[in-house]
Protein backbone atom coordinates (compact mmCIF):
# COMPACT_ATOMS: atom_id res chain seq x y z
CA UNK A 1 0.00 0.00 0.00
CA UNK A 2 2.71 2.58 0.71
CA UNK A 3 4.28 1.59 -2.48
CA UNK A 4 1.03 2.80 -4.25
CA UNK A 5 0.47 5.64 -2.80
CA UNK A 6 4.33 6.84 -3.30
CA UNK A 7 4.18 6.35 -7.00
CA UNK A 8 0.50 8.26 -6.88
CA UNK A 9 2.11 10.91 -5.15
CA UNK A 10 4.69 11.21 -8.10
CA UNK A 11 2.11 11.24 -10.76
CA UNK A 12 0.42 13.99 -8.94
CA UNK A 13 3.51 15.73 -8.98
CA UNK A 14 4.22 15.09 -12.60
CA UNK A 15 1.01 16.16 -13.42
CA UNK A 16 0.98 19.52 -11.45
CA UNK A 17 4.47 20.22 -12.95
CA UNK A 18 3.33 19.56 -16.64
CA UNK A 19 0.57 21.52 -15.94
CA UNK A 20 2.57 24.95 -14.83
CA UNK A 21 4.60 24.65 -17.42
CA UNK A 22 2.05 23.86 -20.00
CA UNK A 23 0.70 27.40 -20.46
CA UNK A 24 3.72 28.62 -22.31
CA UNK A 25 2.78 29.35 -25.30
CA UNK A 26 6.58 29.85 -27.22
CA UNK A 27 9.75 29.65 -25.39
CA UNK A 28 12.99 29.51 -27.55
CA UNK A 29 16.47 30.35 -27.67
CA UNK A 30 18.99 30.71 -30.57
CA UNK A 31 22.55 30.33 -30.24
CA UNK A 32 25.08 33.19 -30.85
CA UNK A 33 28.55 33.56 -31.71
CA UNK A 34 29.99 33.59 -28.45
CA UNK A 35 33.16 35.52 -29.78
CA UNK A 36 31.55 38.05 -31.34
CA UNK A 37 27.33 38.88 -31.66
CA UNK A 38 26.98 41.81 -34.21
CA UNK A 39 24.87 44.67 -33.33
CA UNK A 40 23.65 44.05 -36.91
CA UNK A 41 23.27 40.11 -36.14
CA UNK A 42 19.13 40.19 -35.72
CA UNK A 43 17.81 36.95 -34.11
CA UNK A 44 14.27 36.22 -35.99
CA UNK A 45 11.62 34.02 -33.58
CA UNK A 46 8.49 32.77 -35.48
CA UNK A 47 5.91 31.34 -33.07
CA UNK A 48 4.32 28.53 -35.39
CA UNK A 49 1.06 28.74 -33.68
CA UNK A 50 -0.87 31.31 -31.22
CA UNK A 51 -3.43 29.18 -28.97
CA UNK A 52 -6.07 31.68 -28.70
CA UNK A 53 -6.82 35.66 -29.16
CA UNK A 54 -6.26 37.70 -26.06
CA UNK A 55 -3.08 39.29 -24.18
CA UNK A 56 0.56 37.24 -23.98
CA UNK A 57 3.19 38.42 -22.01
CA UNK A 58 6.02 38.82 -23.87
CA UNK A 59 9.65 38.00 -22.04
CA UNK A 60 13.18 38.02 -23.56
CA UNK A 61 16.33 36.30 -21.78
CA UNK A 62 19.91 36.04 -22.86
CA UNK A 63 22.86 33.75 -20.96
CA UNK A 64 25.74 35.06 -20.85
CA UNK A 65 29.25 33.51 -20.06
CA UNK A 66 32.13 35.16 -17.90
CA UNK A 67 34.12 36.53 -20.64
CA UNK A 68 31.31 39.17 -20.98
CA UNK A 69 32.47 41.87 -20.13
CA UNK A 70 29.15 43.96 -18.68
CA UNK A 71 27.07 44.44 -15.96
CA UNK A 72 23.95 44.50 -17.99
CA UNK A 73 22.53 43.68 -21.45
CA UNK A 74 20.71 46.49 -23.25
CA UNK A 75 18.03 44.64 -26.24
CA UNK A 76 15.83 45.91 -28.72
CA UNK A 77 12.80 43.18 -29.17
CA UNK A 78 10.52 43.93 -32.51
CA UNK A 79 7.10 42.44 -32.80
CA UNK A 80 5.95 42.48 -36.10
CA UNK A 81 2.90 40.70 -37.74
CA UNK A 82 3.30 39.39 -41.48
CA UNK A 83 -0.05 39.70 -42.52
CA UNK A 84 -1.10 42.68 -43.97
CA UNK A 85 -1.10 45.23 -43.13
CA UNK A 86 1.95 45.03 -41.71
CA UNK A 87 2.33 46.52 -38.23
CA UNK A 88 5.49 46.64 -35.64
CA UNK A 89 5.92 47.43 -32.30
CA UNK A 90 9.31 48.08 -30.40
CA UNK A 91 10.68 47.95 -26.95
CA UNK A 92 13.73 48.07 -25.47
CA UNK A 93 15.17 46.09 -22.65
CA UNK A 94 17.96 46.47 -19.96
CA UNK A 95 19.09 42.40 -18.74
CA UNK A 96 20.89 43.20 -15.53
CA UNK A 97 23.20 40.12 -14.93
CA UNK A 98 25.82 41.37 -12.32
CA UNK A 99 25.37 43.76 -9.16
CA UNK A 100 27.55 47.38 -9.12
CA UNK A 101 30.31 45.40 -7.72
CA UNK A 102 30.62 42.97 -10.60
CA UNK A 103 29.06 39.88 -9.23
CA UNK A 104 26.68 37.73 -10.99
CA UNK A 105 23.50 37.87 -10.14
CA UNK A 106 22.66 34.12 -11.04
CA UNK A 107 24.26 30.86 -9.42
CA UNK A 108 25.27 29.78 -13.08
CA UNK A 109 28.98 27.88 -12.99
CA UNK A 110 29.66 28.43 -16.86
CA UNK A 111 26.43 30.28 -17.97
CA UNK A 112 24.25 32.96 -16.54
CA UNK A 113 20.83 34.00 -17.50
CA UNK A 114 18.71 36.48 -17.23
CA UNK A 115 14.58 37.07 -18.01
CA UNK A 116 12.53 39.61 -18.34
CA UNK A 117 8.98 40.61 -18.99
CA UNK A 118 9.36 43.02 -22.45
CA UNK A 119 5.98 43.88 -22.67
CA UNK A 120 1.99 42.23 -22.63
CA UNK A 121 0.13 42.67 -25.77
CA UNK A 122 -2.72 41.35 -27.44
CA UNK A 123 -2.25 38.73 -30.02
CA UNK A 124 -4.72 36.91 -32.32
CA UNK A 125 -5.09 32.89 -33.33
CA UNK A 126 -5.32 33.49 -36.81
CA UNK A 127 -2.39 35.87 -37.50
CA UNK A 128 1.17 35.52 -37.94
CA UNK A 129 4.13 37.13 -35.83
CA UNK A 130 7.63 37.24 -36.26
CA UNK A 131 9.91 38.78 -32.89
CA UNK A 132 12.89 39.97 -33.99
CA UNK A 133 15.95 40.93 -31.02
CA UNK A 134 18.96 42.65 -31.29
CA UNK A 135 21.25 44.47 -29.20
CA UNK A 136 22.28 48.16 -28.78
CA UNK A 137 25.34 48.14 -26.25
CA UNK A 138 28.00 50.84 -27.02
CA UNK A 139 30.61 47.92 -28.68
CA UNK A 140 29.64 46.96 -32.16
CA UNK A 141 30.92 43.44 -31.48
CA UNK A 142 29.92 41.38 -27.94
CA UNK A 143 31.59 38.70 -26.14
CA UNK A 144 30.34 36.03 -23.87
CA UNK A 145 26.89 36.06 -25.21
CA UNK A 146 25.91 32.86 -25.83
CA UNK A 147 22.24 32.38 -26.47
CA UNK A 148 19.02 35.02 -26.10
CA UNK A 149 15.57 33.82 -26.28
CA UNK A 150 11.49 35.35 -26.27
CA UNK A 151 8.75 33.92 -24.46
CA UNK A 152 5.12 34.33 -24.61
CA UNK A 153 2.59 33.57 -21.61
CA UNK A 154 -0.78 33.77 -21.62
CA UNK A 155 -1.83 36.68 -19.57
Amino acid sequence: MKLKSSCYAWLVAAVVLTACHGRRTYHHYQTVDAERWAMTDTLRFVPEHIEYEGLYVIGAGARVNDRYPYRNLWLVVEKRTLAEPRTAHRDTLNLILADSEGAWLTQGVVLHEAEETVDTTRLKADEEYEFLVYHIMNEQELKGVTDVGITLLPN
